[in-house]
């Protein structure tokens, strides 16, 4: 799965039958792999990784069933997932005139020659007393 991943996974019928015939163990060994994936990620991303594990930790909680829970943590990926897709639309078309491609104003690529020149004052410094 990852090479970070120390623990092997049981198969998908051994953890259906773990979840069913004992809910502790297998909440244990889900918290088990989720915490041993965390701790082997690159130290730039735990935090993030631990943020999103408690948002997903509390949606759980706040659920009334497993199916709810479900849904709510499948709602979060696909917000997560949307702002994604429309950030990296917003950069693509925010970097097509610099490319020199073509854009909808058919400008293609050429910077606009045109522009007020702002002058600024030195700040001076204010003495506190």
């Amino acid at each position: 799965m990852s090479e970070h991943l120390r623990l092997t996974l049981p198969s998908h019928e051994e953890l259906s039958k773990l979840a069913r015939d004992d809910p502790p163990a297998y909440e244990a060994l889900r918290r088990e792999i989720i915490d041993d994936f965390i701790d082997h990620a690159p130290d730039k991303l735990k935090p993030r990784l631990l943020g999103l594990q408690f948002r997903v930790d509390s949606l759980r909680r706040l659920s009334r069933s497993a199916l709810g829970s479900t849904v709510k943590i499948y709602d979060l990926m696909w917000k997560s997932f949307v702002t994604l897709n429309y950030q990296w639309q917003e950069f693509v078309h925010m970097e097509a005139p610099l490319t020199g491609q073509c854009s909808m104003d058919g400008n293609h690529g050429q910077p606009e020659r045109n522009a007020r020149i702002l002058q600024f004052r030195p700040v001076q410094p204010r003495h506190r007393e």
